[in-house]
């Protein structure tokens, strides 16, 4: 059995890490344009997703060509159509979920009082719980809810859990998702955040 001195195993070991190193750099780089355009393609489809639209990701850059249009250069707001015909303003929304990021975008009526729809998704909710907040069920009852109170103060679409005591009236409220109170309280946080920083609705 031949043997290895430690300086020839240190350079194979160096020169094995380095090949490996360029190759993954390499593959990386490649597969970039495809990862950018899964990523344009997912936005699209959530801001039209939260405006009405159930359109496939695959359609979504070209749909979206055609139903939006930026209305700052940070990429954070976009003139949309609504489905029911009507124009929206879509609002990025960015939050803390229980276990790491969360995400969306709301889109408010062209007053800035109501809003017409959300979306959601996170990267690593728990899934039947966290995770439902990306469920049509969960995301439907965000449509139509009011941003300002009776005396036109603002106060977001809260996310309160069902039958707690509170001022906030129903129509600026949506019930909690039981099991997931911190994603849900991440979730009301975002909302508040986001869109009371937006000049939309912060008039």
């Amino acid at each position: 059995m031949k043997n290895f001195s430690n300086t020839y195993i240190f350079l194979y070991i160096t020169a094995l890490v380095v090949v490996i190193a360029v190759v993954l750099t390499l593959v990386s780089t490649g597969l970039k344009p495809r990862r950018d355009q899964n990523k344009q393609a997912e936005k699209c489809q959530q801001i039209l997703r939260a405006a009405g639209h159930d359109i496939d990701r695959s359609k979504a850059v070209e749909a979206f060509s055609n139903l939006a249009e930026p209305l700052t250069e940070d990429g954070r707001q976009y003139r949309v159509i609504c489905a029911d015909g009507s124009k929206g303003t879509a609002i990025r929304l960015d939050g803390k979920g229980l276990w790491g990021p969360i995400w969306g975008y709301a889109v408010v009526s062209e007053d800035g009082q109501t809003l017409k729809g959300v979306s959601f998704d996170h990267k690593s909710e728990t899934p039947g719980l966290g995770a439902k907040i990306t469920e049509a069920a969960f995301l439907k009852a965000f449509e139509g809810k009011k941003l300002y109170d009776k005396d036109g103060n603002f106060v977001s679409v809260r996310v309160l859990k069902s039958g707690t005591a509170s001022e906030i009236a129903e129509e600026n409220r949506v019930d909690a998702i039981s099991g997931a109170t911190l994603t849900s309280k991440g979730v009301d946080e975002m909302m508040q955040s986001s869109l009371h920083s937006s000049p939309i609705t912060n008039h």
